[in-house]
């Protein structure tokens, strides 16, 4: 969920849902509010109707029979009783039910509270078997032109909460699942034509032209991905433009090298033809390596099916054969898209090192979800840390521990990783905890 949510996919659709989410919810506690308003305004007009229509009886009717008249709910269940001290102070006054009243009965000062279950008093008794839930009441004091106070309770019916009902949480949840999963959908396509750019790098191989793009989706994605098929095929030119002169340079010092070679036998003096003809043979092996590790590079070879198992084992019974200690400790049945010849050689080169500079090698092959393990482990004396990267570099040498006696170049782990690099594996090396050095190859299955 965390690499979700680093991703550009994650943060898009994160933004998408919230934004919009919260857009709504917005919308909703503005609209909520505002039927607040339109409720009580609406509530305010039909309430002072009834109350001016209440006033006109009161004065219309002698006082005596005001009490009486008074008892009995009249419309909206509205009660009354005659006060004959002034109103006390309103804590809390309903301005918007004083201002229509104001209106309407011009001659009568007005003293609303706001509802008030406190107020409601008995006519909370009366209500109860009415209502689901206690009404709230307010009290309205009216001086009349004869200077008699009037007291109205008015029961108000809860139709106006406070919080937001459950349907309303519903439908807010409902519509921010089908939110969320629009916002998935556009974060995806959104985000595909850079998954696409980034499989394609994975997928790039520098011995050979790549797959050309399909140039779609926004401006900027297009522009993205015509600068991505172009950077694919000058790379490609580039190497094979390299490789193609390497390949033409040692190819070509073949032939006077081996004139000169037939012209040193010729020398009377033996001890100095003998030191040419081995000076001769070095440069003859250098070019003849230069020539391995421009076919590393670039190679017209098709990718097979191959039995991984199959070739160690072929590799180490050949290694045993020629009396090389060498043993295939770990098997496990692997096949795999490989670059046969190529493969072979890395490997080779691998196990050929591992007992030139070891003594004696150890292989195992393993398999770890879509990746196979191939460990080359040899019993020598290991190479210092820092070196474990750099004996990669083409003609690299460590000189004591690799003399040149041994005949090596110094290109035999270029060649072998720019193999395994091809395949879209890695070749690592590393100190083994209890001596020697181990070379790590990691191939993916897919």
């Amino acid at each position: 969920m965390k690499t979700f949510f680093r991703s550009m996919h994650g943060r898009l659709f994160l933004i998408l849902l919230l934004g919009i989410v919260l857009s709504v919810i917005g919308t909703v506690v503005v609209s909520h509010s505002r039927q607040h308003e339109i409720f009580d305004r609406v509530r305010a007009q039909h309430l002072s109707a009834e109350i001016a229509e209440l006033v006109e009886t009161l004065r219309q009717i002698s006082p005596a029979e005001r009490e009486e008249f008074l008892r009995e709910p009249h419309g909206l269940g509205i009660r009354g009783e005659m006060l004959f001290a002034a109103a006390t102070s309103v804590l809390e006054r309903d301005e918007l039910l004083e201002e229509v009243l104001r209106r309407r009965l011009e001659e009568v000062v007005v003293a609303a509270e706001q509802p008030s279950r406190r107020a409601c008093g008995d006519a909370e008794k009366r209500w109860r078997w009415r209502m689901p839930a206690p009404p709230q009441c307010q009290r309205v004091f009216l001086t009349l032109s004869d200077s008699s106070v009037l007291a109205l309770t008015i029961p108000v019916p809860p139709m106006r909460p406070e919080a937001f009902p459950k349907p309303v949480w519903g439908a807010v949840l409902l519509f921010a699942l089908c939110i969320g999963l629009l916002a998935w959908l556009v974060a995806r396509i959104a985000t595909r034509p850079l998954r696409q750019l980034a499989d394609a790098a994975d997928r790039l191989d520098i011995s050979r032209a790549g797959e050309v793009l399909p140039e779609q989706g926004t401006n900027e994605v297009r522009v993205a991905t015509r600068a991505f098929n172009r950077m694919q095929q000058r790379i490609f030119d580039d190497v094979r433009e390299r490789t193609g002169m390497l390949a033409a340079i040692t190819h070509d010092l073949q032939t006077p090298l081996t004139r000169m070679r037939l012209r040193l036998e010729k020398l009377p003096d033996e001890t100095l033809r003998n030191k040419l003809v081995g000076d001769m043979q070095a440069m003859q092996q250098m070019l003849q390596e230069g020539l391995e590790l421009a076919r590393s590079l670039d190679s017209s070879e098709e990718k097979q099916l191959l039995d991984l198992d199959s070739l160690l084992d072929s590799l180490c019974s050949d290694a045993a054969e020629a009396g090389q200690q060498v043993e295939y400790n770990e098997h496990t049945p692997v096949q795999l898209k490989v670059y046969p010849l190529a493969l072979r050689r890395s490997l080779s080169n691998l196990l050929d090192n591992a007992v030139k500079y070891g003594q004696r090698a150890e292989v195992s092959l393993r398999r770890e979800g879509n990746q196979c393990h191939i460990v080359i482990r040899d019993f020598g004396s290991g190479i210092a840390p820092e070196l474990l990267e750099k004996v990669f570099t083409p003609f690299f040498r460590i000189e004591h521990s690799r003399s040149r006696e041994t005949g090596g170049t110094g290109l035999g782990l270029s060649i072998a990783r720019n193999i395994v690099l091809r395949h879209g594996g890695e070749l690592t090396l590393r100190n083994h905890p209890a001596g020697g050095l181990e070379a790590r190859v990691v191939l993916p299955l897919m």
